[in-house]
């Protein structure tokens, strides 16, 4: 008898999905999401965009607290960075600088070094040694040219290095050193991508 109540039921519907109360679509639904190949195929037309990076807009400053004072240095270029690729050259101006500190204890610059590392290759391409006095308010100032990269490269990574000699106390000739590191990282133009 129950039986028959289900036939009889069941009888005066259409179809099985006008008997269920899910709101998601049945197996075999034509109107589910697209394939996933067919998400693929339309990303694929896309262009890869190039990251922005911190010299797009010519210039970029980094503060790098070294214990009783701050190393600040300020980066910046006349190219186009948002133009750069592997093969193009690329020049970079540096000062440094001292803040935080008094103009009694002498510092020095001992060493200055930028390693530039593209992901395949890594190489120091400027090493400046020799005793700079960077006594405030007395910069360090130079031009860092860069070479081709690796082709294909989409980014390079400079590591820049600067060994001062601090003084322990005004007029001892007596120096301590401390070391500031700092990375740049630019992003490169590849594959017709765009800035």
């Amino acid at each position: 008898m129950t039986a028959a109540m289900l036939i009889a039921g069941l009888s005066g519907c259409g179809t099985l999905q006008e008997i269920t109360s899910s709101s998601r679509p049945l197996l075999g639904d034509t109107k589910a999401d697209p394939s996933p190949a067919a998400t693929v195929a339309a990303g694929a037309t896309k262009k890869a965009e190039r990251k922005s990076g911190p010299l797009d807009t010519g210039t970029v400053t980094h503060k790098l607290k070294q214990g009783g004072f701050t190393v600040q240095m300020t980066y910046w270029t006349s190219d186009n960075a948002k133009l750069y690729t592997a093969d193009s050259v690329k020049t970079i101006n540096v000062a440094a600088h001292i803040e935080d500190a008094d103009s009694k204890h002498r510092m020095r610059v001992s060493t200055f070094q930028v390693t530039q590392d593209d992901g395949t290759e890594r190489a120091v391409v400027t090493k400046d040694s020799g005793d700079f006095d960077v006594t405030p308010p007395y910069p360090y100032n130079t031009v860092v040219t860069l070479p081709p990269a690796t082709a294909g490269a989409t980014s390079l990574t400079l590591t820049i290095q600067i060994d001062l000699l601090v003084e322990t106390s005004p007029k001892s000739g007596a120096y301590y050193r401390s070391t500031a590191l700092d990375t740049l990282t630019l992003p490169l133009l590849k594959d017709g991508a765009t800035g």
